[in-house]
């Protein structure tokens, strides 16, 4: 193994390599990567492959439009099929505030640069010809849209590192790291010791392992995220049969899942109440590949969903069930730049949306590394957003909520209940006696507003589809 590198990657999923290739396109060749097992062997493997542009946050936003637009360039660069289907991306509506929320998008969108359809209930039934679409008033389509296959991915953005000089390491586990007097880092493995100027931590499950070494705790504790697929279903194979063209990624965000075609069968992969943190004080030393039981009972009210709208989804046989680790921040955004407090240690951590943001947070990373600042605005994902409020009991209702809350609608100025009223003033208690409607900032209670004596919403006034 080299002794020295200018930069050492730890981690050897799509995250990580991703890195890797980015650093070295940037022209530095002695770069290096560390693999515990073989790559993709943590959550890329199980990984559903989809690629969603629709994101709120215009940092995350930018990450995942670069990635959409590099993973088709890849096949050329490297001569590796990345297996990137663009199919496109239907979200269904059957509320009016669901469809504020994508109009609301649509800005975001076109700030970004990324290309939103609008559809009737019509359209969507000219796409998705097997979906019924009772209650749906509308939806937004991404035509750029679609799935990939995470480990083709993640080896043609290795082949493209190799091409340029990076060299991959696997079966090597990082036991320490320490900073030397001079400012380099000597990172300490079971095939050896390497030194090297910059370090970037892209161990996704292991995130807080690895940030220990250092006296970092990483805000990022993984959820199980499950999902299923089914036979194969005789309309979708007399499709193919016939040339049609595949029907694409459907979402219901209204309840809560996804739903794709999967090898003549359908994928169903829902986001729901209830599921766990996992990994809480991190992979055992042997984990590689793997999965936990499944819980389908938590997910018969989405499976009963998906029915309805897919009649086809309840009349094939389910071929397996995944629940494998997802990694989750408090505010389900990764964590991409500079690590606080330490020179030239470096995160790409906590992506829930791995495969999707993995292109443009290993070019953004390695923009901030070579040049010394990314090129667009990274401070929706910047590591030094969370402080040390942000404890091991307070990430596990935080990601958590994060996690079930990916298909809510997201108001404007959206303020969340776990772990709150963590962080109080010594004025709390007056201010709240006082009508204080509080927000949460950097942990800390401030008011938003203050309400007038006896306002309120009844149970009757929230219980209603529209509140």
């Amino acid at each position: 193994m080299k002794s020295t590198a200018r930069a050492v990657v730890i981690g050897g999923g799509v995250v990580g390599v991703s890195t890797l290739y980015h650093l070295a396109k940037m022209g530095w060749s002695d770069v290096v990567l560390l693999e515990r097992k073989e790559l993709t062997s943590g959550s890329t493997w199980h990984a559903a492959g989809l690629l969603p542009l629709f994101n709120l946050s215009y940092s995350v936003g930018k990450l995942h439009q670069y990635s959409v637009g590099l993973y088709p360039t890849l096949e050329e660069e490297t001569g590796l099929h990345a297996g990137f289907s663009q199919v496109t991306n239907i979200r269904l509506a059957t509320t009016k505030d669901r469809m504020d929320e994508y109009n609301y998008y649509a800005g975001v969108a076109r700030t970004i640069g990324v290309d939103v359809n609008f559809l009737s209930p019509d359209d969507v039934k000219d796409i998705w010809p097997l979906a019924d679409m009772d209650g749906v008033i509308g939806a937004i389509q991404h035509p750029d849209d679609g799935y990939i296959q995470p480990a083709d991915l993640t080896q043609a953005l290795a082949k493209g590192a190799r091409q340029r000089g990076a060299t991959i390491y696997r079966n090597t586990t990082v036991t320490a790291i320490t900073q030397q007097p001079n400012g380099e880092w000597l990172i300490s493995t079971d095939q050896g010791d390497i030194t090297c100027e910059h370090v970037v931590s892209c161990s996704g499950n292991f995130a807080r392992q690895t940030g220990a070494m250092v006296g970092l705790d990483i805000p990022v504790i993984p959820v199980e995220h499950q999902y299923i697929v089914t036979e194969q279903h005789p309309d979708i194979m007399a499709r193919k049969k016939a040339g049609l063209p595949e029907m694409g990624v459907l979402r219901e965000s209204d309840a809560s899942y996804y739903m794709r075609e999967e090898a003549g069968g359908l994928l169903l992969g829902p986001y729901e109440l209830g599921a766990p943190a996992c990994y809480v004080d991190g992979p055992s030393a042997t984990s590689e590949y793997e999965l936990f039981p499944d819980a389908l009972e938590r997910l018969e009210p989405y499976i009963l969903a998906a029915m309805k709208r897919v009649p086809a989804f309840g009349e094939v046989g389910i071929k397996r069930v995944y629940n494998g680790a997802i990694a989750y921040t408090p505010d389900g955004s990764p964590i991409v730049g500079p690590a606080w407090g330490l020179k030239n240690f470096w995160l790409n951590e906590g992506h829930s949306f791995g495969v999707t943001a993995a292109g443009g947070a290993g070019w953004q990373l390695a923009h901030w590394i070579v040049d010394g600042e990314p090129t667009i605005d990274m401070m929706g994902v910047d590591p030094r957003r969370f402080g040390d409020y942000a404890g091991r009991g307070f990430l596990i209702e935080k990601n958590e909520e994060a996690y079930a809350k990916v298909f809510t609608v997201h108001y404007p100025d959206e303020e969340r209940e776990a772990g709150r009223a963590l962080r109080r003033t010594p004025c709390y208690d007056r201010m709240k006696a006082l009508g204080a409607v509080f927000g949460s900032v950097f942990g800390w209670e401030r008011p938003n507003w203050f309400a007038p004596e006896g306002y309120a919403l009844s149970e009757a006034d929230l219980d209603k589809p529209d509140v």
